[in-house]
């Protein structure tokens, strides 16, 4: 008898843990027939430019302007929305905080992922990216329009828990040179090295690891969607991208980074943030530090920091 009633405390005290939650990738994006069985249940956000949705859209989907998710401040475009402007957007469409949304764009462009990381930066959980876009879900034969959606019913939208996965100028800075934090520069190897310039100044960041965000991405019947899991962490572990330390993303605005932080958190990574001022503000201050070309060194480029 004793030895039963023990047995039946500690079961008693092992439901009574917490349940630690995981995060997996369909926590974040959303496969097109799920969408499809789910469309009455969720409102879908386009993130494409207008005249596109004009052309076609998922049938009910809002089309959500860029100059609405993406903000400029002190002279830097592409920021998160204050959590005003992030309220009134969502009131607009009849989101509230109990709302599933879906985000999409085309097939191989990340404003989708943006404007999803922008809803989770301000505590909007319930958001995930449509896998393969516009171009999967209208070559599947799912519903399509051209016509505008009507004008939802506006709602009353309040952030109560906003995300800390963003990283500011001054957080990046002191945080060069870390070994338990890790700079991911989601561009194109071009824009790394410094040979395309889109800035005031070319190069990287120093001490940055480059991992070009397209890489995450495959091609299956002529439609670009996330590759498997599998397949991205070992690519990932292959660039020394490990959870074990703090991943801060970033490319030229912040866009490109957000697809992949949204792939950091759906593999479940600790401690991710995207540098949404990204190269733009980076590159335009003269006062911070950039590397130009790949002849130095990752430990190098850290050393020459401290002289």
């Amino acid at each position: 008898m004793q030895s039963l009633k023990m047995i039946s405390i500690t079961t008693l005290l092992l439901l009574s843990l917490p349940v630690l939650a995981t995060a997996a990738i369909e926590d974040y994006f959303v496969q097109t027939d799920w969408l499809a069985a789910n469309r009455s249940d969720v409102v879908v956000l386009d993130a494409r430019q207008g005249p596109l949705y004009l052309l076609g859209h998922v049938n009910g989907a809002y089309s959500v302007p860029r100059s609405k998710f993406l903000d400029k401040r002190g002279g830097v475009k592409s920021l998160v929305p204050t959590t005003t402007d992030f309220e009134v957007l969502m009131e607009r469409f009849g989101i509230t905080p109990d709302t599933t949304v879906i985000t999409y764009a085309e097939h191989d462009n990340p404003y989708a992922a943006r404007l999803a990381w922008t809803l989770r930066y301000h505590g909007h959980a319930k958001t995930l990216v449509l896998d393969g876009g516009y171009e999967k879900w209208s070559r599947e034969g799912h519903p399509t329009s051209v016509l505008p959606t009507t004008a939802a019913v506006p709602s009353e939208y309040r952030v109560t828990s906003p995300g800390e996965a963003r990283a500011e100028v001054d957080y990046v800075l002191t945080r060069l040179g870390n070994p338990g934090v890790l700079v991911w520069d989601t561009r194109t190897p071009e824009e790394y090295v410094g040979t395309k310039v889109r800035a005031d100044r070319g190069g990287h960041i120093p001490g940055a690891t480059h991992l070009n965000w397209v890489e995450l991405q495959h091609e299956v019947n002529g439609v670009k969607v996330l590759r498997p899991e599998p397949e991205i962490r070992a690519l990932l572990t292959a660039h020394g991208i490990n959870d074990g330390q703090e991943i801060i993303a970033h490319c030229q605005t912040g866009i490109r980074s957000s697809y992949a932080t949204l792939v950091l958190q759906a593999l479940d990574y600790k401690q991710v943030k995207n540098y949404d001022g990204s190269w733009i503000e980076w590159a335009n201050n003269p006062d911070l530090p950039i590397i130009v070309g790949t002849e130095t060194s990752h430990s190098d480029e850290i050393a020459m920091l401290r002289k």
